[in-house]
């Protein structure tokens, strides 16, 4: 059994593989104070034979190293463009690159093995573009939903945060209606315009596929995006795992 760690920018995504079968799936927040604890109980008494780590959080990423070589004798695999991918970078600066990036892209690659884009819904909503052949020229990044729904609150004295849902009226007749509406109708019809922008300038049709927190809720509304695909990250993880181990 493989341990594969995706820690991010708001949560930390634990995956237990048997072979390629994700057997267990675990989140815990950035916040949480006993996710070494739970960890141990969650992995207590199964055999593992190796782990992998993807850290967009650069400050904990040795907490954990040292989480599993102490507590299970296991020197992680560290998720970065100087190991085995089955990519070929056209990134300026690869690893300026978030390494989930790096994960979701070998995992789509691995899986569909198709011009993909793929569109990670999360702290930041990412567009990344795959081709069939592993090339990877690059992607774009724009605030996630969650984050400019919090940025506004934040930065405006008279709005509130507000649930993020489907809106009932595209015109809001109420300033949470109207944040609603701005941020959700907002976020397709961004999503939207930039798969066809893409898909104009490489004059390919790609395969849409969805990942992140929040992909079940928006690609329900996107009809440019054809797959919903959660654990694609923590496939990825497991992928190069495979490849380097």
């Amino acid at each position: 059994m493989v341990v594969v760690l995706d820690i991010g920018n708001t949560n930390i995504h634990l995956g237990l593989y048997e072979g390629e079968t994700l057997v267990k799936h675990l989140v815990y927040p950035l916040s949480e104070k006993a996710t070494e604890h739970k960890m141990r109980k969650a992995i207590n008494d199964r055999k593992l034979e190796g782990v992998a780590i993807a850290s967009v959080v650069p400050s904990l990423t040795p907490r954990y190293i040292q989480f599993f070589k102490k507590q299970l004798s296991l020197s992680p695999l560290l998720i970065s463009p100087d190991v085995d991918c089955h990519l070929t970078f056209g990134y300026h600066k690869p690893h300026q690159l978030g390494v989930d990036r790096i994960a979701t892209a070998a995992g789509g690659l691995a899986r569909y093995k198709r011009d993909l884009v793929i569109i990670n819904f999360g702290t930041a909503t990412t567009l990344d573009i795959i081709f069939k052949n592993g090339r990877y020229p690059g992607g774009i990044i724009t605030p996630g939903v969650e984050t400019a729904m919090n940025a506004l609150a934040r930065r405006t004295a008279l709005l509130k945060e507000v649930p993020l849902r489907k809106p009932i009226h595209l015109i809001g007749r109420s300033t949470e209606e109207c944040i609603q509406s701005g941020i959700f109708n907002g976020t397709i019809a961004l999503v939207r315009g930039l798969i066809q922008m893409i898909r104009k300038k490489y004059k390919k049709r790609f395969l849409c596929i969805a990942t992140g927190g929040w992909s079940t809720l928006m690609a329900a509304h996107i009809p440019e995006i054809t797959r919903v695909d959660p654990d694609l990250c923590l496939y990825g993880i497991l992928k190069i795992y495979y490849y380097n181990v």
